[in-house]
């Protein structure tokens, strides 16, 4: 499966893991670099109740830099994060 069809399988599929009110604790970094381990590509929806805290771009940034991936796409409250680097 090429970098193409794994991205868009990710955009069409419900997220992997959602991010709620207890925000970005250790718990979580844990979650999410296991599944990065285990797909590759993955979708985190982030609760309303978290973005009260931060804005979505600063809690991508904070999760992306934890789990040493990279951002591919932020659509509303959706983030798509890689281990893969992005192509152009």
């Amino acid at each position: 499966m090429d970098y193409q069809d794994k991205y868009k399988k990710t955009i069409l599929s419900s997220p992997h893991c959602i991010l709620g009110k207890k925000g970005i604790t250790d718990d979580f970094i844990t979650h999410v670099a296991k599944l990065l381990k285990r797909y590759k590509m993955i979708k985190i929806k982030v609760l309303r109740s978290a973005i009260a805290q931060s804005n979505i771009k600063n809690i991508a940034d904070r999760i992306s830099e934890a789990t040493n991936s990279y951002i591919i796409d932020m659509r509303g409250k959706k983030i798509i994060l890689s281990k893969i680097p992005p192509k152009n």
